[in-house]
């Protein structure tokens, strides 16, 4: 292996969870909250893990603390023509040029044995792909419930 193949090799991290057992991920799958979503402001470094196969519900674990995970969803796929309206400073700590290259997904919760779905869509998490970086919005409007039912 030629010392250029070894610079471009990013640093593993390894963690223990509570839903995972042991995970080792490289640093740069590691996403990095601008600000802590809140009640959990002290958490900042995050991984996407894949729930399904099909790719439809991620968990979002906590790097720092084994117990915080939180099951998320693309939003379109259950409320189409959803969207975000991010502020400008969000976009800006997101080190992004405009919110066209932003990933939006929402809090999935699951209740009563699994049988009932629902999307918080007053709570999106928008992630920069291109710099790892992420933060939880908060939305004001009335047609963008906490607790949005979806069927499975």
């Amino acid at each position: 292996m030629n010392t250029a193949t070894v610079k471009n090799i990013a640093p593993s991290t390894g963690f223990d969870t509570t839903r995972f057992g042991r995970l080792e991920v490289t640093e740069d799958r590691v996403i990095s909250f601008v600000q802590g979503m809140p009640g959990f402001e002290r958490l900042k470094r995050f991984i996407l893990i894949d729930h399904d196969q099909e790719g439809v519900f991620k968990w979002l674990q906590a790097v720092d603390d084994p117990a915080v995970a939180f099951l998320l969803t693309d939003p379109t796929s259950f409320k189409p023509g959803y969207t975000v309206p991010i502020r400008k400073g969000e976009i800006e700590g997101l080190g992004a040029e405009n919110a066209d290259s932003l990933i939006t997904l929402v809090m999935v919760c699951v209740s009563q044995g699994a049988k009932q779905l629902s999307l918080n869509l007053k709570g999106p998490v928008v992630f920069n792909a291109d710099n790892m970086r992420a933060v939880q919005c908060v939305i004001d409007r009335d047609d963008y419930p906490s607790n949005f039912p979806v069927k499975i």
